[in-house]
């Protein structure tokens, strides 16, 4: 049962807590506050309008009780009647949300508009869907008007959350620098065409965007979870290796690590020897490889919040574990991450250190190295200041 006696700005973000981890909310709505108007802009298919605006109405209603205003683009795919269907949705929100119809001139009239912004891409006159050269024209009008609005974030919502391969389940995350290809072969012709469209989106942007394709029953958890729902689609991320300390900045690699994971580290951590140090993304991500007696061991994988749902932590390990397919680890058993290790692991053992639950993995190890992987986890020292 709902309680009354909260205010819409707290029962949305109550919502969101119930849908993923209050913290990734918290940290997500943040972001988006800084520039409410250019957090997202968000392409609206005429499938949506057509059997799902209840579910878009309420998106967008609660959005605005949390001050967040994404720009709603209409007509990239089929331009006909894109004025009309931006008209019925301002008609539908007018009573409870500012909003105004704003034809495709620039990022400043859809700043200077106060409200949110709803675009039409097609003219009145545009009828024929199927032209490449149209759907390309138009397409680059939303890159022009994302690069001028400095949005990071594009999504296109549809009747189905996500790209569905031919007979397979939807895709969680294709990454346009080295599983473009296999994608155009196995995504149905629409989809197929949907992609080449966002490749060319990405491609003429000048900053780095993401994608995303989901429904509306999905995009709060899209927008507000690092899991999100639906597809997203993006560039991979450029990951650099570093033999030690000085090559790295320091501050920056420490900043990130104690930001991951919430508590701050030891005196003297950025003097231990490492044998590897990966970044990605400009600090966005780092992954910290010591040599031991038995195999390399990951001292630290670490990854911005917000950079987790945009796949930086699967490029890193990508890039990680080409150089060490034999590797060891600990990780907390309450540490979120740790479901998703299970998935890169050969193998697990769950240990108890000092009143606390670890988990100890491994790849590549023999079985007679299994006990001295377990053992080495048991000894290693505290990383981190323990809470007094």
């Amino acid at each position: 049962m709902i309680d009354q006696r909260l205010a819409p700005r707290e029962l949305v973000l109550r919502f969101l807590a119930s849908i993923g981890r209050p913290a990734e909310a918290s940290q997500y709505l943040d972001l988006f506050r800084t520039e409410p108007e250019r957090f997202a802009v968000i392409h609206v298919s005429d499938a949506v309008l057509r059997d799902a605006l209840d579910a878009l109405l309420v998106d967008l209603r609660f959005l605005a009780d949390l001050g967040l205003r994404p720009v709603m683009v209409f007509g990239a795919v089929k331009p006909g009647g894109a004025r009309r269907r931006a008209e019925q949705v301002r008609d539908a929100l007018v009573a409870t949300v500012p909003c105004t119809v704003i034809e495709a001139s620039g990022a400043a009239d859809v700043v200077r508009s106060g409200s949110l912004a709803l675009v039409p891409l097609g003219g009145a006159g545009e009828r024929n869907d199927d032209d490449a050269g149209a759907v390309d024209n138009r397409f680059d009008a939303l890159a022009d008007l994302v690069g001028q609005l400095g949005a990071r974030k594009v999504v296109f919502l549809g009747r189905r959350s996500g790209l569905q391969p031919t007979g397979g389940r939807a895709v969680s995350i294709i990454d346009l620098t080295t599983e473009r290809d296999h994608y155009l072969q196995v995504l149905p012709g629409k989809q197929r065409k949907l992609l080449r469209q966002i490749e060319r989106l990405v491609d003429r942007v000048p900053h780095r965007i993401t994608v995303s394709v989901t429904s509306p029953l999905d995009l709060l958890r899209e927008l507000f979870t690092v899991k999100g729902a639906g597809t997203l689609v993006r560039q991979g991320s450029r990951v650099t290796r570093h033999r030690r300390w000085d090559e790295v900045d320091a501050a920056r690699l420490v900043g990130l690590v104690e930001q991951a994971f919430g508590r701050p580290l030891v005196d003297g951590f950025e003097e231990r020897s490492l044998a590897a140090i990966y970044v990605a993304d400009d600090y966005r991500g780092a992954a910290l490889v010591t040599e031991t007696a038995l195999a390399p061991y990951l001292s630290k994988f670490a990854v911005d919040v917000v950079a987790r749902g945009e796949g930086v932590g699967r490029d890193l390990w990508r890039a990680m574990a080409a150089d060490y397919p034999r590797l060891f680890w600990r990780s907390r058993a309450a540490n979120p991450i740790t479901a998703w290790y299970r998935e890169q692991c050969d193998g697990m053992m769950r240990v108890r250190v000092a009143d606390v639950d670890w988990v100890v993995l491994w790849r590549g190890l023999e079985p007679a190295e299994i006990p001295a992987a377990i053992d080495y986890c048991r000894r290693s020292p505290a990383d981190f200041v323990e809470p007094t």
